[in-house]
């Protein structure tokens, strides 16, 4: 598994945890009264299971297991072999794909709670940037990727 696939699923998973202890406080306030802190925490949760969860670890695992752009032979092997992280496409733009949808989702998680708290314009227009940082990610990721959904063993 290349590193970019590797640093991307390790995230996700860290989404996933915080994500469930995000669920886990809003289950205890069902029991025991949290205040108004359980619902500022309620958009946090989802979004780091939906967005940072889920999808950071579709984005990973599509990255290192679609067929790579190039299948051939080399001299010393009688199969075809993988030539390496510049089979899957362009590296820099993984990584900014990766940055920016990190990006949108820690602003979303930070910026969401704290409009609930001061309904003030600054975090509406935190959250509006957070979504286009997230679609800028979507946007990269696939046209990186585009070229490597295909047949298999049919040449681009």
């Amino acid at each position: 598994m290349p590193i970019t696939a590797r640093v991307t699923v390790k995230l996700s998973l860290v989404y996933l945890v915080i994500g469930f202890l995000l669920g886990a406080l809003l289950l205890t306030n069902r029991w025991i009264p949290l205040g108004s802190v359980a619902g500022l925490v309620r958009t946090p949760h989802i979004h780091m299971l939906v967005v940072g969860w889920i999808t950071q670890l579709i984005l990973g695992v599509a990255w290192w297991l679609f067929p790579p752009l190039q299948v051939g032979l080399r001299t010393d092997a009688p199969l075809p072999v993988r030539r390496g992280q510049t089979q899957r496409g362009s590296e820099p733009w993984f990584w900014a794909t990766f940055a920016f949808l990190n990006a949108g989702i820690l602003l979303r998680c930070l910026s969401e709670p704290l409009f609930d708290l001061t309904q003030s314009r600054l975090f509406t227009v935190l959250i509006t940037l957070s979504g286009l940082l997230e679609l800028v990610a979507v946007i990269l990721f696939v046209l990186n990727i585009w070229r490597r959904v295909r047949e298999l063993g049919r040449s681009r």
